[in-house]
């Protein structure tokens, strides 16, 4: 099953510049081997032929992250905001303590759907949050309209 929407592209392209991200940083931090053999390059984070496995824990992980209703909140909340949403208002419009919604931007940052700004004290979505705000939106408008055709039956 190797087929793209089109729809699903700019998602698409997101997640793999996360990956790609991801990769680099994880490669820079082996290249820091105190104890590697002269002249020996550190081995790469992402082999060859792991692609398509690494891309499939990656949508796995961002679906269960979007999937959960606080994390998803957050998410709206946060692309509501082109500046940023502030920590601590925004805390308190969800109800959470500052503290629990810092560990669950964490968590979104982990797979690319956040971005902290440390200095405003902000979040805001990445283009890979608002894809999968638009994708949860489409899908949750379409099932919408099926249920409804399906009751007027």
């Amino acid at each position: 099953m190797e087929r793209s929407a089109p729809e699903h592209d700019p998602l698409a392209r997101a997640l793999a510049a996360r990956l790609r991200d991801a990769v680099e940083a994880a490669d820079r931090m082996a290249s820091f081997a105190f104890d590697a053999t002269p002249g020996e390059a550190p081995p790469t984070a992402l082999c060859d032929g792991e692609e398509l496995a690494t891309a499939h824990d990656l949508v796995l992980r961002v679906m269960r992250e979007t999937g959960d209703s606080v994390n998803f909140r957050i998410m709206a909340a946060a692309a509501a905001h082109e500046d940023g949403a502030s920590i601590k208002p925004l805390a308190f419009d969800l109800g959470l303590s500052p503290m629990a919604l810092i560990e669950r931007t964490q968590a979104l940052i982990q797979v690319g759907l956040v971005a902290r700004d440390l200095q405003r004290d902000t979040i805001r979505t990445t283009p890979a949050g608002e894809g999968m705000l638009e994708m949860v939106s489409t899908l949750e408008a379409d099932v919408a309209g099926w249920l409804a055709k399906r009751r007027r039956r």
